[in-house]
């Protein structure tokens, strides 16, 4: 057990080690800490935590537990680590969350269970985040980052629109939500936690590459009917004023599955035809209603996203 008997400065509410604390430096008494990208120089120890969400490998029992120099306690709520220069110490809090690449060395041997994706492949680092958002129940909106997003803490919001870039999103902590629109960007989303959700727009690719946690989740939006169709019934009629005319429409059809290719779809859509004669756009006399086809995103030579996906990227978006 690591030596306490150090000058120890005390606080109420959020704290934060920020580097100009002597190390090895302690924190003690908060009730979740979150340890940011590139936050600890040194090892970090963790002692009597409840639960340990890590991005880092946890190397169990280091030798040598070091004696803190100075240490924060107190009446405290949330505690943040960041620019350490030294050995970091954390001890009876409740929940830690320590991000990719926080740390060269982590000691997590003193918490009652550690979540680690050991299983993922391992995350590049973000070259600098250039959207960040720490604390407690803050908001956020930016519009087409170019290189990566990270969100830290509880409760907080971000909403990313008109995203044309590949994007990194690293999400640590609970109960934080990310909203991303746009398009021709694949979204790779990092979760170091618990409860927390991201929503990624119709013509977004996303993927999990890190879910160190549990209940996190990526809902991506399905693909609208306006997708799909070519030319709705209103189109179609405003070029029938007067005279005999065939015309082509496609509706949205209420249907899970595609009675064309058969296959689950978001997408479906009716495609109609009427050969009437017409007098400033009505129906007078019909020759012919013609019968229902049916097509959706995966079958249809008509379904594009917006006008600035590649082929490619639309093949890949509508699969």
């Amino acid at each position: 057990m690591t030596n306490w008997n150090a000058p120890t400065d005390r606080y109420s509410g959020d704290v934060r080690l920020s580097g100009i604390e002597q190390t090895p430096a302690g924190l003690r008494g908060a009730e979740d800490v979150f340890v940011g990208p590139d936050s600890v120089a040194g090892t970090l120890y963790i002692e009597d935590a409840e639960y340990v969400f890590t991005d880092v490998p946890a190397t169990g029992t280091t030798a040598g537990e070091p004696t803190v120099q100075q240490a924060i306690a107190g009446d405290l709520e949330d505690g943040y680590v960041e620019n350490v220069s030294g050995d970091v110490v954390i001890r009876d809090v409740e929940d830690v969350f320590v991000a990719h690449d926080a740390t060269d060395s982590l000691d997590a041997s003193g918490a009652e269970q550690v979540f680690h994706d050991s299983t993922a492949t391992p995350t590049a680092g973000s070259d600098g985040f250039d959207v960040t958002l720490t604390g407690w129940e803050h908001s956020r909106e930016t519009r087409d980052p170019r290189n990566g997003v990270l969100i830290r803490g509880a409760k907080n919001k971000i909403r990313v629109r008109e995203t044309t870039q590949d994007l990194t999103v690293s999400v640590i902590g609970w109960g934080n939500e990310v909203h991303i629109t746009g398009t021709n960007a694949e979204v790779t989303v990092c979760f170091v936690g618990r409860d927390n959700r991201v929503q990624v727009g119709p013509y977004l690719s996303s993927s999990t590459a890190v879910d160190s946690g549990y209940d996190n989740q990526i809902e991506a939006a399905p693909i609208p009917p306006e997708a799909v169709i070519e030319t709705s019934k209103s189109e179609a009629v405003d070029d029938a004023t007067f005279g005999r005319h065939k015309l082509i429409w496609q509706e949205p059809a209420d249907k899970d599955w595609c009675p064309n290719c058969g296959g689950e779809a978001d997408a479906v859509v009716a495609r109609r035809q009427k050969d009437a004669f017409f007098l400033f756009g009505a129906a007078i006399w019909s020759y012919d209603d013609g019968g229902v086809s049916y097509e959706c995103e995966s079958c249809s030579p008509h379904a594009v996203g917006p006008t600035s996906l590649s082929e490619d990227t639309r093949r890949n978006v509508l699969r």
